[in-house]
């Protein structure tokens, strides 16, 4: 098993955990702001997803955090600043949790509570797996149906999800309808900053961003008004100025 990452640029470090059924790629708007800002920045694929390798099993979130704790004992990151995707919140969250190396824990539009859309999405995406990664990536980035992305990037992203291992983006779906993220968010110490899109049709700010914020007592949320739940890509420079902010201070 390996995972493709890239390492780029200096200073402390900020890794970058993509979301469900994405790759590092999603991160593009952000890893140059990141750099030229005096960061270190570490983006990678997820197992079976990306460049990354695809085994047949492990798509549950201890596995999911296995990996990225052993990139970054690996590059000896400490102080890092972690920064989680959607899905990709829920491994980040459990590693700041256990981990004394999270200086900053960034949550953008978090996936972490057991939600019926994720059993009704792994069964649709068994069957139909490219039809469903394609309406999922325009509900990712529209707002009442209308889409804040040029669709030369939806597509561009529709490829990589379209690419990833089928067996490991079902079972992905499977790791999300199970998350108990109670005791992981009970336990995160390091200052954290949780950020979501007012119109985010895939996991309302009030079942997800809320909710995070009242659980963490370290935490501030803030609400970008008329952006969906890919708000790092939709809204990207508002969007990096408040991690620019929230890592500065």
């Amino acid at each position: 098993m390996s995972l493709f990452y890239e390492d780029v640029g200096d200073g402390p470090p900020v890794v970058l955990v993509h979301g469900w059924p994405l790759s590092c790629r999603f991160w593009e708007p952000q890893i140059g702001p990141l750099v030229e800002a005096g960061r270190r920045v570490v983006c990678y694929d997820r197992r079976g997803f990306g460049r990354s390798s695809r085994p047949w099993h492990g798509y549950d979130l201890d596995t999911f955090t296995a990996d990225l704790t052993a990139l970054i004992e690996s590059l000896g990151l400490t102080g890092l600043a972690l920064v989680g995707f959607s899905t990709g919140c829920a491994e980040s969250l459990r590693y700041a949790a256990a981990s004394g190396r999270v200086a900053r824990l960034v949550l953008s539009s978090p996936v972490l509570y057991p939600d019926p859309l994720a059993d009704e999405l792994r069964i649709a995406s068994a069957r139909h797996r490219i039809p469903v990664l394609d309406d999922l990536l325009l509900r990712f980035f529209a707002i009442d149906g209308h889409s804040m992305l040029d669709e030369p990037t939806r597509q561009y992203l529709l490829r990589q999800a379209a690419d990833a291992s089928p067996k490991g983006t079902v079972d992905s779906l499977a790791a999300w309808g199970a998350a108990d993220p109670g005791p992981d968010l009970a336990r995160v110490t390091a200052p954290t900053l949780i950020v979501q899109g007012e119109g985010d049709a895939f996991v309302p700010p009030e079942d997800s961003g809320t909710r995070v914020a009242r659980a963490i007592a370290s935490s501030s949320l803030v609400i970008v008004p008329d952006a969906p739940h890919g708000v790092p890509l939709t809204h990207h420079e508002r969007w990096n100025e408040l991690i620019l902010e929230f890592l500065a201070s």
